[in-house]
């Protein structure tokens, strides 16, 4: 009889011992995936490094007095990495320090905002440590150029945690004049998921020339998701060519 007491005493111990283990597994996966999860994500993100393209700027088209028929125009995408080290460093100090100048010079020149719908926005971001917060996009160069001189931008990439990323739009300054012959060119997005081009007219006949070459660099994924590029291991683009055509704007206009 004590054997048998004996043998369920041990039994009990150990399925209470299991219990126990069993809950304090699942309370620590339940504390990392809460409450660190967001940190080791991003602490993924520095274990894998790989080439990204870096894209050629196409060709202009001419008239035949060197007028420009269809070009590239570049436009300009804003965010900011509201975890970046000069905003975060002294408690914040000097994002808070420059948030209402620079809510003020965004509304005051877009006048899509007020200042107040600009600060909350910005705040918001900044407590939420937001990585790739998209505060404006599609800016001309003029655009672009005032938008570098409002405070705290003004300080630079480290300090503001702005970022830019330079795209092209291709534009023809005249309009529907000879649009059939000169053509298009666009890239949009394919069932596959894939970026495909779609040209027509001169810009498919000499898509090869205007095109130019693709570069390609390494970057290392860093805390975050912010890619670092590797030095020593960029291959610079080469530009498209110009093609000058046979196309006068003054007679057929």
């Amino acid at each position: 009889m004590e054997i048998k007491k004996d043998i369920l005493w041990r039994v009990y111990v150990s399925f209470l011992g299991i219990v126990i283990l069993s809950l304090m597994v699942l309370g620590r996966a339940f504390y990392i995936q809460h409450f660190q999860g967001s940190y080791w994500r991003n602490m993924s993100d520095s274990l894998h490094q790989r080439y990204i393209t870096l894209d050629a700027e196409r060709g202009t088209i001419y008239s035949e007095d060197g007028q420009m028929l269809s070009t590239s125009i570049p436009t300009f995408d804003i965010y900011i990495d509201f975890n970046a080290e000069g905003l975060r460093e002294k408690k914040g100090k000097r994002f808070y320090e420059n948030a209402d100048s620079l809510s003020l010079s965004l509304a005051n020149y877009f006048q899509d905002k007020t200042q107040i719908q600009y600060k909350r926005e910005l705040q918001q971001a900044y407590k939420l440590k937001d990585r790739y917060f998209p505060l404006k996009k599609k800016l001309n160069f003029e655009q672009y150029k005032v938008y570098r001189e409002f405070p705290l931008v003004r300080l630079g990439r480290n300090k503001s945690g702005v970022i830019v990323e330079v795209n092209s739009k291709r534009e023809t300054p005249f309009g529907l004049l000879a649009n059939r012959t000169i053509g298009l060119s666009r890239e949009f997005i394919g069932a596959n998921k894939k970026t495909k081009k779609q040209n027509v007219g001169l810009e498919m006949s000499y898509d090869s020339v205007l095109s130019g070459i693709e570069g390609q660099k390494l970057v290392r994924y860093i805390a975050g998701g912010t890619a670092i590029p590797i030095e020593g291991s960029q291959t610079d683009p080469i530009n498209g060519k110009d093609v000058y055509t046979t196309i006068d704007v003054n007679i057929r206009t």
